[in-house]
């Protein structure tokens, strides 16, 4: 889908100023496991997940140990889990044994009575990626899918150029984001940079409620996370976003290990994964230096 020109001045307006085993729990006393949705089971919809995976977490050898075989299998079922009495949201596990990862997904539904709001997610949508699992044996309730991998390489590659961005809506809903939790970490600076200023934003997948952003100037990675759909507009007001905001002149690593137990930093591989979607799939925004009337201009 084209951005109107507004989008890339919307986001940049917060640029200048500133400038994610699945292992599933044993059930236990309280928790209880509900059905597994047939929406899980569709092909269309996991194809959509090997899709979000190859472009952020499959390196080539296991694309190839996919691409080898004739069937790929996957196990699905749903995880128990202990929720609040007015929380109906559903909690499912994707495992794919052939490369050893997990997929934990959720659909949200539940009511924030504080702010009124009833949270609704429209699909299940990744939450967490676990890899380097050893799923040597199919775990108890789950549902087999076997498909074939021709049929599924086909669906990608004719889908490959297929890549949804935000639209001018949801960008000022990443801004004002985006300001938050720069106030809150005191990088609010006085001085607007006085040149061109080129944003690159990371397609928005189907199946997951983030979105990366590069500020290319800035040299800065920020990436917007939520519980609902980002798409959805009727708890835009209510439901906190939640951003953050990665230095890539300070905050990179080789392994988490130089870092344990922050979050606040990005291994190579990670900030990697980041530019290429970003940068070599996503929406290059070039513009000006603010000036009231000023518009950006998108290019590939």
């Amino acid at each position: 889908m084209m951005i109107r020109k507004s989008l890339g001045l919307l986001l940049v307006l917060a640029v200048v100023s500133l400038l994610s085993a699945c292992r599933s729990p044993e059930p236990s006393h309280g928790q209880s496991v509900q059905p597994l949705p047939s929406e899980l089971t569709q092909t269309s919809y996991l194809y959509e997940i090997v899709r979000h995976l190859y472009r952020w977490q499959l390196d080539e050898s296991e694309v190839e140990r996919i691409m080898s075989a004739k069937e790929f299998v996957f196990w699905v079922r749903p995880i128990p889990s202990r929720l609040d009495p007015d929380d109906h949201s559903q909690f499912a596990e994707i495992l794919l044994p052939r490369v050893g990862m997990g997929v934990k997904v959720k659909k949200a539904d539940y009511h924030i009575d504080e702010m009124g709001v009833e949270v609704k997610s429209s699909s299940f949508r990744i939450v967490q990626v676990t890899r380097g699992l050893a799923l040597t044996r199919q775990p108890q309730a789950c549902a087999v899918v076997a498909v074939d991998v021709q049929e599924m390489r086909d669906y990608l590659f004719r889908t490959r150029n297929q890549l949804d961005f935000p639209d001018p809506a949801l960008v000022e809903r990443l801004r004002v984001a985006l300001r938050r939790q720069a106030a809150k970490e005191g990088l609010l600076g006085t001085n607007a940079p006085t040149g061109e200023q080129v944003v690159h934003l990371a397609p928005l997948s189907p199946v997951a409620n983030e979105t990366w952003v590069f500020w290319e100037g800035g040299h800065k990675l920020f990436h917007f996370a939520s519980d609902i759909d980002l798409a959805n507009p009727a708890v835009w007001e209510q439901q906190t976003l939640m951003a953050r905001i990665y230095d890539l002149d300070h905050q990179v690593v080789v392994t988490h290990e130089e870092a344990p137990g922050s979050n606040r930093f990005l291994t190579r591989y990670q900030v990697s994964r980041a530019l290429f979607n970003c940068i070599l799939l996503g929406q290059r925004v070039t513009v000006p230096p603010f000036s009231p009337g000023a518009e950006a201009t998108p290019r590939k």
